[in-house]
């Protein structure tokens, strides 16, 4: 019995990413662009926002937040590029 409820729960799975792909495939490229430059700025924003608390919290200068900074502008990156490459994979 539990077999049979795991395969159906897998199919189900599977049905809804499907649904998924298709509706990224039908996605406008504005929407595509809006979305690639939240998650940069998301990413920026956050590693920016971890860098200002470590440094008050250590009582130091804006080293923190310079260094995540960086971090956060390559994570944003990465994250364009994995999408960009998602998108031209089809």
């Amino acid at each position: 019995m539990e077999l049979k409820e795991l395969k159906d729960k897998v199919k189900e799975i599977q049905s809804e990413l499907k649904e998924k792909e298709i509706k990224e495939k039908n996605a406008s490229p504005l929407g595509i662009a809006m979305k690639m430059g939240t998650e940069f700025v998301a990413a920026v924003f956050v590693a920016s926002f971890i860098g200002f608390y470590v440094d008050k919290w250590l009582e130091t200068t804006p080293v923190f937040i310079i260094i995540f900074f960086i971090i956060g502008s390559v994570a944003g990156i990465f994250n364009v590029v994995r999408s960009s490459k998602m998108i031209n994979k089809d």
